[in-house]
């Protein structure tokens, strides 16, 4: 393949879907900010105090947990084989 395929190859993959996952993830923002904007407007101190802060410390230990399996992952493909 030429250099000039290479760089176009690169280029398409890196463009955004955005009826795939890149639609989801903004989509879902937006319906978040709204959820979020209409408590605070509300004063409903049921999903400002409880629901959003245990929402995102879930999240975030989701994020790690998937990170740490990652990182084992990949240190043990890696590893140098003994013979």
């Amino acid at each position: 393949m030429s250099e000039i395929g290479k760089v176009n190859k690169t280029k398409k993959d890196d463009e955004i879907q955005w009826f795939g996952i890149d639609g989801v993830l903004c989509l879902l923002y937006v319906l978040e900010a709204v959820f979020i904007g209409t408590s605070l407007i509300n004063n409903n101190d049921y999903i400002i105090g409880e629901v959003v802060p245990y929402g995102i410390a879930i999240v975030t230990i989701l994020i790690f947990l998937r990170y740490i399996v990652q990182v084992i992952t990949f240190s043990k493909s890696n590893a140098p084989k003994k013979s």
